[in-house]
């Protein structure tokens, strides 16, 4: 058993090599780097991500609008609460409140934060910030980007539980926000 503890102790940077510069969608970079135990480790890889905010919206009739979208990361469509990267210097709730109106034409009357999470603390410190937003009503179209094509559905709060728990609903920030919400309403 190490006597050393884990808590609070960085990792030594020995140097870093810059592997791929795309922003504002990706940065990556190597490092090597030493632990507090000595242990080195060489190549460790590090990014840096955008920041998005996303929205579980009740409409007034109850329901929560999810978007269904192909992800070309896993090949596939996949349903997910509205969201959308933050622009430079944006406010994340500014944000959620754009995204929702261009993904599914709703706005909402009363806004909450309910958190934000780091979506992968081990290569950076991207992180989605998660909102709920009440009264919500569709007031227009879809407003959406050259690169969208977006099919939205709306859903019941158990219906949506439901979905988590038996796997249809798959990503882990869409997910960790659904449960987040419900247990906050």
């Amino acid at each position: 058993m190490s006597s050393i503890s884990v808590t609070d102790q960085p990792w030594k940077v020995l140097a870093a090599r810059d592997l791929m510069a795309r922003p504002p969608w990706l940065t990556v970079w190597e490092e090597d780097v030493v632990l507090p135990n000595g242990h080195e480790i060489h190549g460790y890889l590090r990014c840096i991500g955008r920041d998005y905010a996303m929205v579980f919206a009740l409409l007034e009739d109850g329901t929560v609008p999810l978007v269904r979208q192909h992800k070309h990361g896993v090949g596939q469509a996949l349903l997910d609460l509205p969201a959308g990267y933050l622009d430079v210097g944006e406010d994340p709730l500014a944000a959620a409140q754009r995204e929702l109106r261009e993904e599914t034409g709703i706005i909402a009357s009363e806004w909450r934060s309910i958190g934000s999470l780091i979506v992968d603390a081990n290569r950076g410190r991207a992180s989605a910030y998660l909102f709920v937003a009440m009264g919500a009503k569709r007031v227009a179209e879809q407003a959406l980007d050259a690169s969208e094509i977006i099919e939205v559905t709306c859903h019941t709060p158990e219906t949506l539980r439901e979905m988590v728990l038996s796997g249809e609903i798959r990503s882990l920030a869409t997910v960790a926000g659904i449960m987040t919400a419900l247990h906050v309403l």
